[in-house]
């Protein structure tokens, strides 16, 4: 039953675009060899294009790439959206979309390894809209646990600011693995919670006291 559900799922979502299709193919390739073992014939080959037709959406390798960190960066914007939407309490909110946001961006970035310095480059500028996104989704929750009682600081926009720029700068080291090289998942979540509750000013109270 569950296959047939998967498969009558699978008939009804809508096709790729073309140019979703063409990113989707050379995010695969470039992840797999490197942006320089690929061509732009080896992506339309991959996509069953021509290359005109490719060239028709992106002008060279380049701008495929930065098309389809774009995408994954859209991804990893959307997950914390759902996060931000749902219905958890301010404080436990807050700790899942951190580390919804880190382990995304750790599979991103593992799961292109072979784009390592070129990534690291292009997200940088891709992301700019990403980063402000972020600082207004902190924003929300902030304001949002203030509002219930459940945080207690002067200001939500400066808390979201310094919150942003503070996962910006542990993003590498829990990338790489550095941050939990001694310890275990359980208690770098725990540690984590324990640090930004306090800087928040976290009350104690409950979601449901609040209401």
């Amino acid at each position: 039953c569950e296959r047939v559900l998967q498969n009558l799922t699978t008939a009804f979502m809508p096709a790729p675009t073309t140019r979703e299709l063409i990113i989707k193919v050379a995010r695969k390739l470039f992840a797999q060899q490197g942006i320089g073992n690929i061509t732009m014939s080896d992506i339309a080959d991959a996509a069953n294009k021509s290359r005109r037709t490719v060239y028709t959406y992106f002008q060279s390798k380049e701008e495929l790439l930065e098309a389809s960190i774009e995408m994954e960066v859209m991804k990893i914007s959307a997950a914390c959206t759902r996060v931000v939407m749902s219905n958890l309490p301010p404080d436990k909110k807050i700790i899942k979309l951190i580390f919804v946001r880190l382990q995304s961006t750790r599979s991103i970035v593992r799961r292109n390894s072979c784009l390592h310095s070129d990534y690291t480059l292009i997200v940088e500028h891709i992301r700019k809209s990403f980063d402000a996104k972020e600082i207004a989704l902190f924003r929300h929750i902030i304001a949002e646990g203030k509002q219930m009682g459940i945080f207690n600081t002067e200001s939500p926009d400066l808390a979201a600011r310094f919150l942003h720029f503070c996962l910006k700068g542990i993003e590498i080291p829990f990338i790489n693995g550095i941050m939990n090289r001694n310890n275990d998942d359980k208690f770098v979540h725990a540690f984590t919670e324990k640090v930004v509750l306090s800087a928040l000013g976290h009350t104690g109270t409950t979601n449901s006291q609040a209401q």
